[in-house]
Protein backbone atom coordinates (compact mmCIF):
# COMPACT_ATOMS: atom_id res chain seq x y z
CA UNK A 1 0.00 0.00 0.00
CA UNK A 2 1.10 3.49 -0.61
CA UNK A 3 1.69 4.26 3.54
CA UNK A 4 3.00 8.19 2.41
CA UNK A 5 -0.70 8.71 1.05
CA UNK A 6 -2.49 6.70 3.70
CA UNK A 7 -0.45 8.60 6.64
CA UNK A 8 -2.51 11.83 5.88
CA UNK A 9 -6.04 10.17 6.11
CA UNK A 10 -8.59 10.36 8.71
CA UNK A 11 -9.88 7.04 10.28
CA UNK A 12 -12.49 6.21 12.74
CA UNK A 13 -10.75 3.76 15.36
CA UNK A 14 -13.53 3.78 17.88
CA UNK A 15 -17.06 4.65 18.96
CA UNK A 16 -17.22 7.43 20.74
CA UNK A 17 -18.98 5.91 23.70
CA UNK A 18 -16.80 3.34 23.92
CA UNK A 19 -13.88 5.58 25.21
CA UNK A 20 -14.43 5.83 28.70
CA UNK A 21 -12.26 5.93 32.20
CA UNK A 22 -9.98 3.49 30.78
CA UNK A 23 -6.76 3.35 28.17
CA UNK A 24 -7.67 1.66 25.13
CA UNK A 25 -4.97 -0.05 22.63
CA UNK A 26 -5.35 0.14 18.58
CA UNK A 27 -3.05 -0.10 15.83
CA UNK A 28 -3.07 1.80 12.76
CA UNK A 29 -1.08 1.20 9.43
CA UNK A 30 1.29 -1.01 11.79
CA UNK A 31 1.57 1.44 14.39
CA UNK A 32 0.67 0.61 17.98
CA UNK A 33 -1.71 3.18 19.36
CA UNK A 34 -3.49 4.34 22.67
CA UNK A 35 -6.54 5.99 23.45
CA UNK A 36 -7.55 7.51 26.11
CA UNK A 37 -9.89 10.66 27.52
CA UNK A 38 -7.99 13.21 29.61
CA UNK A 39 -10.80 15.59 31.15
CA UNK A 40 -13.40 15.23 28.88
CA UNK A 41 -11.27 15.05 25.49
CA UNK A 42 -10.39 12.15 23.26
CA UNK A 43 -6.23 11.84 22.73
CA UNK A 44 -4.04 9.59 20.93
CA UNK A 45 -0.36 8.91 21.71
CA UNK A 46 1.71 6.15 20.32
CA UNK A 47 1.68 3.69 23.37
CA UNK A 48 4.72 3.34 24.37
CA UNK A 49 5.98 5.32 27.31
CA UNK A 50 8.96 7.05 26.89
CA UNK A 51 10.58 5.78 29.85
CA UNK A 52 10.92 2.15 29.38
CA UNK A 53 8.87 1.46 26.34
CA UNK A 54 5.80 -0.55 28.08
CA UNK A 55 2.48 0.34 26.47
CA UNK A 56 0.90 3.06 28.02
CA UNK A 57 -2.81 1.02 27.08
CA UNK A 58 -1.79 -1.40 30.16
CA UNK A 59 -1.46 2.00 32.57
CA UNK A 60 -4.62 3.75 33.86
CA UNK A 61 -6.17 7.06 33.76
CA UNK A 62 -5.42 9.45 37.02
CA UNK A 63 -6.93 13.02 38.37
CA UNK A 64 -7.32 13.04 34.14
CA UNK A 65 -3.82 12.42 33.21
CA UNK A 66 -2.42 8.80 31.73
CA UNK A 67 -0.28 6.78 34.37
CA UNK A 68 1.79 4.66 33.49
CA UNK A 69 1.50 0.92 35.38
CA UNK A 70 5.42 0.19 35.47
CA UNK A 71 6.77 3.54 36.83
CA UNK A 72 3.63 5.81 37.03
CA UNK A 73 4.81 8.44 35.25
CA UNK A 74 1.80 10.83 34.43
CA UNK A 75 1.59 12.32 30.91
CA UNK A 76 -1.27 15.08 30.25
CA UNK A 77 -3.63 15.69 27.51
CA UNK A 78 -0.59 17.01 24.75
CA UNK A 79 1.44 14.31 25.42
CA UNK A 80 3.37 15.87 28.35
CA UNK A 81 4.85 14.31 31.07
CA UNK A 82 3.87 15.82 34.32
CA UNK A 83 4.28 13.97 36.80
CA UNK A 84 7.02 11.09 37.99
CA UNK A 85 6.65 9.38 41.55
CA UNK A 86 9.53 10.34 43.97
CA UNK A 87 9.69 14.13 43.50
CA UNK A 88 12.39 13.87 40.66
CA UNK A 89 11.88 16.23 37.53
CA UNK A 90 11.04 14.56 34.47
CA UNK A 91 13.03 14.69 31.72
CA UNK A 92 11.35 17.36 29.27
CA UNK A 93 12.27 15.70 26.61
CA UNK A 94 10.80 12.56 27.54
CA UNK A 95 7.12 13.66 26.05
CA UNK A 96 5.31 10.64 24.19
CA UNK A 97 4.70 11.54 21.08
CA UNK A 98 0.69 12.71 20.45
CA UNK A 99 -1.48 11.87 17.19
CA UNK A 100 -4.05 14.77 15.42
CA UNK A 101 -7.81 12.82 17.16
CA UNK A 102 -11.30 14.49 16.80
CA UNK A 103 -14.63 13.01 18.04
CA UNK A 104 -16.78 13.94 15.06
CA UNK A 105 -20.70 11.72 14.58
CA UNK A 106 -20.10 8.96 17.39
CA UNK A 107 -16.92 8.29 16.27
CA UNK A 108 -13.10 8.96 17.77
CA UNK A 109 -10.89 9.64 14.71
CA UNK A 110 -7.05 9.64 14.15
CA UNK A 111 -4.76 10.90 11.55
CA UNK A 112 -0.92 9.93 11.74
CA UNK A 113 0.26 12.98 9.75
CA UNK A 114 0.14 16.52 11.24
CA UNK A 115 -1.37 19.64 10.06
CA UNK A 116 -3.73 17.30 8.19
CA UNK A 117 -7.02 19.21 8.41
CA UNK A 118 -9.96 16.99 9.86
CA UNK A 119 -12.31 16.11 6.79
CA UNK A 120 -14.49 13.38 7.28
CA UNK A 121 -16.57 11.68 4.27
CA UNK A 122 -19.53 12.55 3.86
CA UNK A 123 -20.72 8.79 3.58
CA UNK A 124 -19.91 7.96 6.64
CA UNK A 125 -22.85 9.69 7.53
CA UNK A 126 -26.19 9.11 7.84
CA UNK A 127 -28.21 10.48 4.75
CA UNK A 128 -31.04 13.02 6.11
CA UNK A 129 -34.01 11.52 7.94
CA UNK A 130 -31.94 8.82 8.86
CA UNK A 131 -30.77 6.94 12.07
CA UNK A 132 -27.73 4.96 12.95
CA UNK A 133 -26.52 1.60 14.78
CA UNK A 134 -22.65 1.29 15.19
CA UNK A 135 -20.48 -1.10 15.08
CA UNK A 136 -16.97 -2.21 15.79
CA UNK A 137 -15.61 -5.72 13.98
CA UNK A 138 -12.26 -7.28 13.31
CA UNK A 139 -10.61 -9.55 10.71
CA UNK A 140 -8.06 -11.00 9.29
CA UNK A 141 -7.06 -11.08 5.78
CA UNK A 142 -5.80 -8.50 2.64
CA UNK A 143 -7.27 -4.79 3.29
CA UNK A 144 -7.61 -4.61 -0.47
CA UNK A 145 -9.30 -7.41 -1.12
CA UNK A 146 -11.50 -7.16 1.50
CA UNK A 147 -12.51 -4.22 0.53
CA UNK A 148 -13.36 -5.62 -2.83
CA UNK A 149 -15.60 -8.66 -0.96
CA UNK A 150 -17.61 -5.73 0.04
CA UNK A 151 -18.23 -4.08 -3.13
CA UNK A 152 -18.09 -6.95 -5.36
CA UNK A 153 -21.33 -8.90 -6.16
CA UNK A 154 -20.36 -12.25 -7.78
CA UNK A 155 -19.04 -14.31 -4.58
CA UNK A 156 -23.02 -13.53 -3.10
CA UNK A 157 -25.02 -16.46 -4.68
CA UNK A 158 -22.03 -18.60 -2.95
CA UNK A 159 -20.68 -17.05 0.05
CA UNK A 160 -24.02 -15.69 1.23
CA UNK A 161 -26.46 -18.25 -0.79
CA UNK A 162 -29.94 -18.58 0.39
CA UNK A 163 -29.25 -15.50 2.62
CA UNK A 164 -28.68 -12.10 -0.22
CA UNK A 165 -29.21 -14.81 -3.43
CA UNK A 166 -31.62 -17.88 -3.82
CA UNK A 167 -32.11 -19.78 -6.93
CA UNK A 168 -32.55 -18.60 -10.21
CA UNK A 169 -31.48 -15.81 -12.94
CA UNK A 170 -30.84 -12.39 -11.48
CA UNK A 171 -29.84 -9.65 -13.77
CA UNK A 172 -28.47 -6.12 -13.24
CA UNK A 173 -27.03 -3.31 -15.60
CA UNK A 174 -24.07 -1.97 -14.23
CA UNK A 175 -22.83 1.73 -14.43
CA UNK A 176 -19.87 2.94 -13.05
CA UNK A 177 -17.57 6.29 -12.84
CA UNK A 178 -14.46 7.68 -10.90
CA UNK A 179 -12.81 10.75 -9.44
CA UNK A 180 -9.99 11.61 -7.71
CA UNK A 181 -10.70 10.17 -4.40
CA UNK A 182 -12.93 7.20 -5.46
CA UNK A 183 -15.86 5.67 -7.35
CA UNK A 184 -18.95 4.20 -7.62
CA UNK A 185 -21.25 1.19 -8.86
CA UNK A 186 -24.55 1.86 -9.76
CA UNK A 187 -26.45 -1.99 -10.36
CA UNK A 188 -30.01 -1.35 -11.94
CA UNK A 189 -31.61 -4.71 -10.82
CA UNK A 190 -33.57 -6.86 -13.67
CA UNK A 191 -35.11 -9.29 -11.17
CA UNK A 192 -35.61 -8.86 -7.82
CA UNK A 193 -33.20 -10.15 -5.23
CA UNK A 194 -34.21 -13.26 -3.66
CA UNK A 195 -32.28 -14.25 -0.83
CA UNK A 196 -34.15 -14.67 2.63
CA UNK A 197 -32.68 -11.03 3.94
CA UNK A 198 -34.83 -9.83 0.64
CA UNK A 199 -38.50 -11.56 0.83
CA UNK A 200 -38.41 -10.16 4.79
CA UNK A 201 -37.48 -6.83 4.38
CA UNK A 202 -37.09 -5.95 0.62
CA UNK A 203 -39.87 -3.36 -0.18
CA UNK A 204 -39.12 -3.34 -4.15
CA UNK A 205 -35.44 -2.34 -4.39
CA UNK A 206 -34.51 -1.67 -8.30
CA UNK A 207 -31.19 -0.06 -7.32
CA UNK A 208 -28.16 -0.80 -5.70
CA UNK A 209 -25.60 2.20 -5.78
CA UNK A 210 -21.62 1.16 -4.29
CA UNK A 211 -18.87 3.56 -3.50
CA UNK A 212 -15.31 3.57 -2.47
CA UNK A 213 -13.65 7.09 -1.18
CA UNK A 214 -10.20 6.97 -0.22
CA UNK A 215 -8.19 5.90 2.02
CA UNK A 216 -11.08 2.84 3.63
CA UNK A 217 -14.78 3.77 3.33
CA UNK A 218 -17.09 1.66 1.52
CA UNK A 219 -20.69 2.26 1.37
CA UNK A 220 -23.95 0.66 -0.38
CA UNK A 221 -27.36 2.54 -0.85
CA UNK A 222 -30.56 0.38 -1.50
CA UNK A 223 -33.10 2.38 -3.55
CA UNK A 224 -36.79 1.68 -4.74
CA UNK A 225 -38.24 4.08 -7.11
CA UNK A 226 -39.57 6.48 -4.94
CA UNK A 227 -37.59 5.77 -1.77
CA UNK A 228 -34.22 5.21 -0.33
CA UNK A 229 -34.96 2.14 2.25
CA UNK A 230 -31.43 1.53 3.71
CA UNK A 231 -27.76 2.86 3.76
CA UNK A 232 -24.48 0.44 5.20
CA UNK A 233 -21.42 1.84 5.74
CA UNK A 234 -18.20 -0.09 6.44
CA UNK A 235 -15.01 1.91 7.15
CA UNK A 236 -11.48 -0.75 6.54
CA UNK A 237 -8.69 0.33 8.68
CA UNK A 238 -5.33 -1.11 7.87
CA UNK A 239 -4.44 -2.14 11.49
CA UNK A 240 -0.94 -4.00 10.62
CA UNK A 241 0.31 -6.41 8.04
CA UNK A 242 -3.23 -9.09 7.74
CA UNK A 243 -5.34 -7.07 10.54
CA UNK A 244 -8.14 -5.21 9.43
CA UNK A 245 -10.58 -2.86 11.91
CA UNK A 246 -13.92 -2.67 10.16
CA UNK A 247 -16.27 0.14 11.58
CA UNK A 248 -19.96 -0.64 10.46
CA UNK A 249 -22.60 2.26 10.62
CA UNK A 250 -26.46 0.67 9.33
CA UNK A 251 -28.47 3.65 8.04
CA UNK A 252 -32.42 3.14 8.39
CA UNK A 253 -34.94 5.98 7.76
CA UNK A 254 -36.58 7.06 10.86
CA UNK A 255 -40.25 5.74 11.45
CA UNK A 256 -42.12 4.79 13.98
CA UNK A 257 -40.68 1.63 14.38
CA UNK A 258 -38.25 2.68 17.17
CA UNK A 259 -34.43 2.32 15.97
CA UNK A 260 -34.12 -0.72 18.85
CA UNK A 261 -36.25 -2.94 17.11
CA UNK A 262 -34.93 -2.29 13.94
CA UNK A 263 -31.47 -3.09 15.32
CA UNK A 264 -33.04 -6.52 16.81
CA UNK A 265 -34.69 -7.50 13.60
CA UNK A 266 -31.53 -6.72 11.51
CA UNK A 267 -28.88 -7.49 13.41
CA UNK A 268 -28.55 -11.58 13.27
CA UNK A 269 -28.51 -11.15 9.09
CA UNK A 270 -25.73 -8.79 9.56
CA UNK A 271 -23.85 -10.56 11.55
CA UNK A 272 -24.25 -13.46 9.86
CA UNK A 273 -22.90 -11.80 6.68
CA UNK A 274 -20.25 -10.38 8.60
CA UNK A 275 -18.94 -13.96 10.08
CA UNK A 276 -19.64 -15.39 6.21
CA UNK A 277 -17.53 -12.42 5.02
CA UNK A 278 -14.37 -12.52 7.38
CA UNK A 279 -14.22 -16.62 6.95
CA UNK A 280 -13.52 -16.71 3.24
CA UNK A 281 -11.47 -13.46 3.21
CA UNK A 282 -8.98 -15.28 6.10
CA UNK A 283 -9.65 -18.40 4.28
CA UNK A 284 -8.22 -16.31 0.84
CA UNK A 285 -5.03 -14.62 2.93
CA UNK A 286 -3.94 -17.29 4.53
CA UNK A 287 -4.06 -19.80 1.52
CA UNK A 288 -2.16 -17.02 -0.90
CA UNK A 289 0.00 -15.49 1.68
CA UNK A 290 1.14 -19.41 2.64
CA UNK A 291 1.47 -21.22 -0.61
CA UNK A 292 0.82 -18.82 -3.64
CA UNK A 293 2.35 -14.96 -2.54
CA UNK A 294 4.25 -15.53 -5.98
CA UNK A 295 1.45 -16.36 -8.16
CA UNK A 296 -0.36 -13.21 -9.87
CA UNK A 297 -4.36 -12.75 -9.98
CA UNK A 298 -6.09 -13.70 -12.99
CA UNK A 299 -8.97 -10.95 -13.26
CA UNK A 300 -11.56 -10.53 -15.94
CA UNK A 301 -14.14 -7.62 -16.74
CA UNK A 302 -16.37 -9.14 -14.06
CA UNK A 303 -13.74 -7.69 -11.55
CA UNK A 304 -15.49 -4.58 -11.44
CA UNK A 305 -13.66 -2.64 -8.48
CA UNK A 306 -9.86 -3.93 -8.32
CA UNK A 307 -8.13 -1.62 -10.88
CA UNK A 308 -9.69 1.13 -8.94
CA UNK A 309 -8.97 0.01 -5.58
CA UNK A 310 -5.23 -0.66 -6.90
CA UNK A 311 -4.42 2.95 -8.36
CA UNK A 312 -5.90 4.54 -4.93
CA UNK A 313 -3.92 2.26 -2.63
CA UNK A 314 -0.78 1.39 -4.31
CA UNK A 315 1.69 3.20 -5.71
CA UNK A 316 1.87 3.97 -9.07
CA UNK A 317 -1.03 1.77 -10.16
CA UNK A 318 -2.56 2.87 -13.51
CA UNK A 319 -5.96 4.62 -13.30
CA UNK A 320 -8.90 2.31 -13.51
CA UNK A 321 -11.23 1.84 -16.52
CA UNK A 322 -14.82 2.21 -15.74
CA UNK A 323 -17.25 -0.31 -16.38
CA UNK A 324 -20.47 -1.09 -17.88
CA UNK A 325 -23.04 -3.53 -19.17
CA UNK A 326 -24.78 -6.61 -17.98
CA UNK A 327 -24.22 -9.04 -15.26
CA UNK A 328 -26.00 -11.90 -15.07
CA UNK A 329 -25.83 -13.79 -11.62
CA UNK A 330 -27.29 -17.34 -10.95
CA UNK A 331 -27.99 -18.33 -7.49
CA UNK A 332 -27.96 -22.26 -6.95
Amino acid sequence: MNIPKMKRAWYPLMPSAKLKNKPLARKLLGQPLVLARLGGQAVCFDDCCPHRHVPLSAGKIVSGRLQCGYHGWQFDASGKVCAVPGGMCACEAAAVPAHACREHGGWVWVCLAPDVPFAPPADFDAPPGFETVNAAKQMEGDFIHAIENFLDPTHTPYVHRGLLRGAGRQSMAVSQSHHAHGFSTRYRLGERQNGLINRLFDKGITINDAAFTFPGLARIDYLTPNSHEYRISAFFIPQDKGQIGLSVRVHFPKSRLPLAVKTLLFRPFIECLLVQDAAVIQRQYRHHSRYFASRPYCSTPNDLVIDHLLHLLLENAPEGVDKSGEMVLYGE
